[in-house]
This record gives structure tokens, sequence and C-alpha cells, in this order.
């Protein structure tokens, strides 16, 4: 892969619009996902998706070769997502997924379901809904470190490499945020 995907980054250097096509192909998908969680809105997630292979054409001559592409597009695709939601949150927009804070705690938002109809969910369905609405749940630090790890299976060390944390930092926030989503599921009874 890794060879494959120098191949493809030379050849666009050289002006070959063809070679980054099949490099933005490849990694389109992982990189809307990425987006997709950690901003939470299809929307904005193809508005960042767009930019962010904007970003990585005109950056391409900065690559180095030394490490897997996949780290470094993924480095990239995070840092965006994350100064995406820190403007987001200086203008002060309200998400629905987060908790109401008063003075006598925490309140969780709860909302109807939209889906109409008399068919239930089957169980799995509902974990899975769950796990992501745990894993969307979590701050930002464990949120991407638990996405990359468990959705893009990146080690611990690519990890590390990726978002410029110690291998330490990421050890322990993988900890934190899968307690995090366990006290979360078991919290509305999903797990026990």
């Amino acid at each position: 892969m890794k060879k494959e995907d120098i191949k493809l980054i030379n050849r666009s250097l050289e002006g070959d619009e063809k070679s980054f096509e099949k490099l933005l192909n490849k990694y389109k998908g992982p990189v809307f996902s990425i987006c997709l969680r950690m901003v939470k809105n299809r929307d904005d997630a193809e508005d960042l998706s767009q930019d962010l292979f904007i970003r990585v054409f005109n950056m391409l001559d900065r690559y180095n070769p030394a490490f897997p592409f996949s780290s470094w597009i993924y480095r990239i695709t995070s840092n965006l997502c994350i100064d995406f939601l820190r403007k987001k949150k200086r203008n002060r927009v309200l998400s629905t997924d987060q908790p109401i804070k008063g003075k006598d705690g925490t309140m969780q938002r709860q909302f109807v379901s939209k889906e109409i109809g008399p068919e239930r969910k089957t169980e799995v369905s509902e974990k899975m809904k769950a796990l992501e609405e745990s894993i969307g749940m979590l701050p930002e630090p464990y949120r991407i470190i638990i996405i990359l790890r468990h959705q893009q299976q990146l080690s611990y060390e690519e990890i590390s490499d990726m978002l410029a944390v110690p291998l330490g930092t990421v050890k322990a926030r993988i900890h934190r945020g899968r307690k995090m989503i366990v006290d979360f599921l078991s919290d509305r009874g999903i797990i026990s």
C-alpha cells in the first residue's frame, strides 16, 4: 500500500491528475467518515472533506515518504475537524448532543425518534446507535483517538505520530475514552 501511495503521489507531483484522482478515491471514504464522526453533520463533513483534499493537493510536496501517507492525511483530517469544531464553539452554536448544565447538575437532552411506522429496531441496531452516540459524546481529544483506533484501526504508535501526542497520552485517552463509553452504555441499560 505504501509503495502504491508513493507512486501515485510522485505522479501527482509531476502533474498527472489521474493519479491524484486515484489517491483521492482511495482515501475519500475514510476521510469523510472521520469528518462525519468528528463534526456530526453530513453537510459539514462533506465540506471539510472537499477542503481537505484541496489542502492535500496544495501540500503534497511537503509529504515525507518515510511515514505512511494514511497517517499524514488522517492527521490533517483530524486537525481540520478540530479547528472547525473550535471555530464553531467560539460562535456559541449549541449542539443537541451536549448535555444541558444547570445548577442542579447536568441533564441529557432527549428527543422523540423521528422514525415513523410500527417497525421496531433490532437489539443490535439499538446497541450500535447507542455506541455511536457514546462516541459522539466524548470530548474531542478522546473522540478522535477512539475513532482512529477503532474505526481506522491505527496502532497506538501511528496515532501518537499522527496527532503529535506522547504514546502514554494516547494509551491513557483510549483507556479513559473506553471507560466513558462503558459508563454511558451502562447508564442507559445497554450493557450491565
